[in-house]
Order: structure tokens, then sequence, then C-alpha cells
């Protein structure tokens, strides 16, 4: 017995081409997620009835199937769903179907294949030492550096393009040290890496979906967790770059090996700052010759080097009065920076809550034990852990009293106009903040002065472009 033919619309081959291929996308995506599990029976007849296409086509969508692995085709049997261990897992398609139902789980194994394959590429691509390679790499390298300098990379529209350049040097860089390793099976991972690479901007960068804008998330510092991409690259990153591509420019394979293994290590949470890691970059470092970088950037490289390893991260405490958007936008900074966040409405005793809900504003004496524990918080923060704090700070005395436990401590005032402040906290929901506290504050308020540490921002300003700013001072600082 055979299924109903289904009669298309008139159309080109390639567009029954095209539909068969969202047929295997959709089928694909429910494989990989569980929704067809192992040992599911597929016929022909049941791809045709859930998708409305013609028997040759379900045939063509199994058989495509049958190639990844994901299905076994049998005759009279049909198709039957594959376990994972049976799936072509470098095939581009069914990546990127991971990376669409499993991102977390995926990512990881792709860096971990990452760390496998490109410190040995970067070290035979220096033994190699092909003249095109070095040239590609430290061209690639140096066009890295640029573009994340670009004063519009973080800007959501204006950015676009150059974000997508970099986007595009960036694989082609990676492409190069596979193809300089003259390893054929490197060569041929090639494009699983660049679909990590890829995955990790598109779902991560700031100004490219909106939502990480609005509902930033918290942070990751777990160790060995996977970091968000940074709305703007780490300077260090790209100073290692250009220690991995000027390594394999000066025949230095243990050099090379050594910098595109700290690449990967300023990924992970933490692992940058692995005594191993740090050890072998040392040992790189000092074959290193500086002076075969171009002229313009041997100090900023040295600087960048001495800075890795004697790095200290002051605290950063966001500011400013009730609806400024303190916890937004400090949520947004420590996921940049890939640092804890800690909420400072969180350090209030209860009955400073209860006070400020019952719309009593608090003074000096009911601020004072919760700025001490906001204080306490700040003092145990590592050096090298920094941290991202939200804290109304009003006033200069409250400022000194959290400088006491860390001087390098440095502030973010969020600026606004009482009328808008009074319209956001009216606004907000599942907050014990008053909107009639918000004139209490104002009358508290003393801006940051000259001689303190820290920079006035306005608040008004989308999200990503004020922890870009934040980012721009705190590295010009650094």
């Amino acid at each position: 017995m055979t299924g109903p033919e289904v009669d298309l619309p008139e159309g080109s081959e390639d567009a029954l081409r095209g539909s068969t291929a969202k047929v295997v996308e959709q089928l694909g995506c429910q494989i990989v997620e569980g929704g067809k599990p192992r040992d599911h029976h597929l016929t022909v007849d049941a791809v045709v009835q859930e998708f409305g296409i013609t028997r040759p086509m379900a045939r063509e969508a199994l058989q495509m199937l049958h190639q990844k692995g994901l299905v076994n085709l049998q005759p009279r049997i049909g198709a039957t769903v594959q376990a994972l261990e049976q799936w072509d897992l470098l095939d581009a398609d069914v990546i990127a179907w991971r990376l669409e139902v499993a991102p977390d789980s995926q990512m990881r194994s792709l860096t971990e294949l990452r760390e496998v394959i490109e410190p040995r590429a970067a070290r035979l691509a220096a033994l190699s030492r092909s003249a095109e390679i070095c040239h590609d790499l430290t061209s690639h390298a140096r066009t890295l550096l640029t573009l994340s300098e670009d004063p519009d990379f973080a800007q959501p529209r204006d950015g676009t393009a150059i974000r997508q350049r970099f986007r595009d040097v960036d694989a082609a860089f990676h492409r190069t040290l596979l193809a300089g390793s003259r390893n054929e099976l490197f060569v041929r991972l090639s494009h699983p890496v660049v679909m990590a690479l890829n995955h990790r901007i598109d779902r991560d960068w700031a100004g490219t979906h909106q939502e990480a804008v609005v509902t930033p998330t918290r942070a990751v510092v777990g160790t060995d967790t996977v970091q968000r991409y940074p709305t703007r690259p780490e300077p260090i990153a790209m100073w290692l770059h250009m220690g991995l591509a000027y390594a394999v420019d000066q025949g230095l394979a243990t050099a090379a090996e050594a910098f595109a293994e700290g690449l990967l290590a300023e990924i992970r949470s933490g692992r940058l700052r692995d005594p191993g890691v740090r050890d072998r970059l040392r040992t790189g470092l000092d074959q290193f010759n500086v002076s075969g970088l171009p002229s313009a950037h041997r100090a900023g490289f040295q600087d960048a080097m001495a800075a890795l390893f004697h790095a200290r991260r002051a605290p950063v405490v966001v500011m400013g009065v009730a609806g400024c958007g303190k916890t937004t936008v400090g949520r947004y900074l420590a996921d940049s920076l890939r640092v804890p966040f800690e909420e400072g409405d969180d350090f209030h005793p209860r009955r400073n809550v209860e006070s400020m809900a019952n719309h009593t504003p608090l003074d000096d004496r009911t601020r004072s034990p919760w700025l001490a524990a906001i204080a306490g918080r700040m003092r145990v923060a590592g050096a090298e852990e920094g941290l991202v704090i939200t804290c109304s700070a009003l006033r200069r005395i409250y400022r000194e009293l959290l400088r006491v436990s860390r001087p390098d401590a440095f502030f973010v005032h969020l600026t606004l106009d009482q009328d808008e402040a009074n319209s956001r906290v009216a606004h907000r929901r599942s907050h014990y903040m008053p909107a009639s506290l918000v004139a209490s504050q104002f009358e508290d308020l003393e801006p940051l002065e000259d001689d303190e540490a820290g920079m006035t921002i306005d608040a008004t300003l989308p999200a990503e472009r004020i922890v870009a700013e934040i980012q721009t001072e705190l590295a010009r600082r650094t």
C-alpha cells in the first residue's frame, strides 16, 4: 500500500531541493533534541504525512539523514533512529543542530576539540614556517587588533560591518593556522572549529541580539566554564593572537604552542590564571623576539604580557539613584568583563527593606550595616577575580567607607533626571522601592568629585554603549 502523493505548486528543481533541505533540518533537529528517540521507526509514509511532501522527497530526506548517521536505512524496514555515537558528529548540519538544541554541551565538546588540535597545529605551523602561512597569519592578527580597537565596534548599528569583518577575519586566522600544520586531518577539522568560533560570537555578541541588551544574563564564572563573548574583544585575546602569529613567523614551535594554549584558556573562566598555562607562556615569551613585531605593536604587546602576569582587577561599583539601571548595567558589565556580579540590594537587612516598602527613606544610621556588608564583599574579592557590585553610594562618605575596604575601587555613576527616575521606578515590578522615595535619593545625592576614581555616564544611553564606554575607561586606566 502506498501513501498519498502530494501535489506541489509549480516551481523549479532548486525549490524542491530547498523543501527537502527544510525537511532534513526539521527531522534532524527532532532527532538531536530527542523528539524522535533512539530506535524510533521512520517510514516514508510517516514523513509524507508529517511534512506534506512527495514520496520521492521523503525518501531523499531519509537518505540524507542516513548519510549523516542519524538514521539507519534498511530494505523493507525503513529508517531507524540511531544513537548519538553513530552520528557523523563532524558533519556541519549535525553540529549546527546540536548547537541549536544543546548549545552548552556542544560548545564544550567543540572547545575541547580545539584545545587538542590548535596548540599542536601551532607547533607544526611554526616548524614548517611556510612563507604564505606566516604572511596570512600575521596580517590577520594585525587586522583583528585594529578592528577590536575601532571606536564604533560596540555600537549596535554603526559597528555592524566592523563586527562582521572581525568575525570573518577571526575565522580566517584559525583556518590558516590549521592549514599551516600541513596535517590533512587538522585541515579537515577547520570547519567545526570555525563553527564553534562563529556560534559563540553570533549567540553572545552585544548589539547583535537585542534581547541580550534588555535582559543580560549573569556572568558565569565557574572553573573552566566556556565564557560568553564580551561586548568588545578582550585586549589580551588580541595580543595572544599577535604572539601566536609572530611565533609561527619566527619558527618558535614551543612559543607558538604556548600562545595557542593561552588563547584557548582565555575563553575559559579562570584557566588563563592556571599555573601550568602561565609557566608555558613564560617559557614561550622567553624565546619570543619582540623585535620581530611591527614597531607600532611592540610596546602594546609587552604591556599586555606584563599585565597578564601582574594583573589586578579593581572592583567596580555601579552607583546612582533608584531607577538609573544599576542592575541591568551591572550584570551586563560583569558578563562582559567575565567577573562575578553582586546585587547591592541583596545586602540590605530586612528592616531596611521593610522601611523602604513602607515609604520610609533610609538615613546614615540605617544605611550603615548595609554599606558594611557591601564593603565586606568587596574586601574578599580576589585581586585577579574582579567584581562588579551595585550600590546607590549616594553620598561621598558612603563611597569613602567602601574605599576603606578596597582603595582601588572604581565607581560608575549612572545619571538621569528625576522625572525619568520616577517613571522607571513607577513601572518596575517585584521591587520594594516605591517611586515616592526617589525624591529623597536626589536630595541625598552627591555626584562624584574630580578626585574620586570613577566616571559619570548618561543612564539613558543603550546598555551596550554604557558598558563599552566603561570597558574603554577601565582599559585606559589599566
